[in-house]
């Protein structure tokens, strides 16, 4: 018996929380005892991290968990389990007791509704499932309003094994797949938008170690959004390890990148760029794929030949969990798994846009681009990652709060987009200026004003006022960017 904390049973028996396996099931054997363990001890990790008391009984085909009913929320985002029922566990002696301590047990729960009663039966006994279902259906009647086996208001479950039997009227699904731990590492590209947490999330649920690679375009702000989004996986949905994030600070290879090389080819050299980062860190920690949260044609790097071309830069195998996914479907499991308040807030990264990406870009063409800025920046890149323990991130300090919906009155509106697009268009009475102006020459801007950033979406800006912040300045950056001021 695996325990943590014995709880004491009494003449009427006790509380349990039953545990349905799921897949796990189908293995062999010597399969299933090894994944039954692994989920055992990811079950030990949620519940002490949670800090409840407990203990763990296993048996062939269910695990029993003595533990208060509410940490139910916590068991069932804990990857292998498929079902999970609050039940009272009794022991008894013979069928007669059995039945009298079920009718105890049901009485209430049934009390002037339609019920049906469903039992189950393992171990030697001189009864059988329908003997207990329709005795203890005769029992109950005059409790409840009648029986129907279709379409119950209430079932009253029984399980038997042995000498114990198990009651209950509720079966809550958990999310299934496998035992985190059970099938290897991989590396997760993570960007913190919707579409790499919920990818991240898919690979955890088949049973890998999960660890993450963030290329940083930005600085401080955007990482500390991303952050965010990281928690909520660290926090609710990897039990049983520790997972790692890599933040790679990649504002210089973007840099090179826009200087040296074709506008058009940006998007599919950077994927490249970062595909490269993942396989090394990949080897570093021995994953054996890198994961993405692409879906095929969503965006123009993510074109079926783009994508092709992207692959070419490394050997590792790239899982791709969404590649068939609409973002509709991303989305609703973003809200699902929690991860969609929070990427939400993470907005695409305005200096990585280019007006007209190639979206048919050719292999050779590409490579010859690459020759332009070389790998030695990437390995300088990965030498300064700064490693962060996923399940311990604290975030006190909330990068939204920069973030306004309207601009105050008297204040100075800075344009960040380039000085082609601040040209073509811009708000009356706003000044431009670089995004990299910001954080080299920030004493060239006055203390006593009120300054509101601008730029595509968001990200740059959230930047520039969130660095601005720390040094004293009063500066807010306009959520949603230009492309939501021009909708109004």
């Amino acid at each position: 018996m695996d325990s943590v904390c014995y709880i004491k049973q009494d003449i009427m028996g006790r509380d349990v929380i039953i545990v349905r396996l799921g897949e796990i099931t189908v293995k062999g054997k010597s399969a299933r005892n090894k994944f039954e363990k692994i989920l055992i001890s990811n079950m030990k990790d949620a519940l002490k991290s949670e800090g409840y008391q407990f203990e763990i009984r296993r048996e062939w085909g269910r695990i029993y968990v003595y533990a208060p009913r509410d940490s139910i929320d916590v068991l069932k985002r804990v990857f292998g389990i498929k079902s999970l029922s609050p039940a009272h566990e009794v022991e008894f002696n013979g069928l007669e007791d059995l039945l009298k301590k079920a009718e105890e047990f049901f009485a209430d729960k049934i009390s002037k509704k339609v019920f049906a009663v469903e039992a189950r039966r393992s171990g030697v006994h001189e009864f059988t499932s329908i003997d207990v279902e329709k005795k203890l259906g005769e029992y109950l009647l005059k409790y409840g309003k009648g029986v129907d086996l279709e379409n119950p208001e209430v079932t009253a479950y029984v399980e038997v094994r042995e000498k114990r039997a198990y009651f209950f009227t509720d079966i809550i699904y958990a999310y299934g797949g496998l035992p985190i731990g059970s099938e290897g590492k991989v590396v997760s590209l993570f960007s913190g938008g919707f579409d790499s947490a919920v990818a991240s999330w898919y690979l955890l649920r088949r049973g890998a170690k999960v660890h993450y690679v963030f290329c940083n375009l930005g600085g401080e702000a955007y990482k500390r959004a991303v952050l965010a989004v990281l928690k909520v996986l660290g926090d609710k949905w990897s039990y049983g390890y520790n997972p790692k994030l890599y933040v790679i600070p990649f504002s210089q290879i973007l840099k090179k990148l826009r200087e040296k090389t074709k506008r058009s080819y940006l998007n599919v050299l950077l994927k490249r760029y970062m595909y490269r980062a993942g396989e090394i860190i990949a080897q570093k920690v021995g994953a054996e794929a890198i994961v993405t949260g692409e879906s095929l044609g969503q965006v123009s790097s993510q074109t079926l030949r783009n994508l092709y071309v992207s692959s070419l830069a490394i050997k590792m195998q790239i899982f791709r969990p969404l590649i068939g996914f609409d973002k509709d479907d991303i989305v609703k499991v973003a809200r699902e798994i929690g991860t969609y308040e929070y990427s939400s807030l993470v907005k695409e990264y305005c200096g990585a846009f280019t007006v007209r990406p190639a979206t048919h870009t050719n292999p050779k063409e590409i490579e010859e681009e690459e020759k332009k800025v070389g790998v030695d920046i990437l390995y300088e890149a990965i030498s300064n990652a700064e490693i962060i323990d996923v399940r311990k991130i604290s975030l006190d300090e909330d990068v939204s709060t920069v973030d306004i919906e309207t601009i105050p009155p008297g204040s100075l509106v800075v344009d960040l987009r380039p000085k082609e697009k601040y040209m073509k268009w811009h708000l009356k009475g706003s000044i431009h200026m670089d995004f990299d102006e910001v954080f080299e020459k920030p004493v060239r801007l006055d203390k006593n004003k009120t300054y509101v950033f601008l730029c595509d979406e968001g990200a740059l800006s959230r930047e520039a006022a969130f660095f601005l912040r720390r040094l004293g300045y009063k500066a807010y950056s306009l959520k949603g960017g230009i492309k939501k001021l021009r909708r109004k």
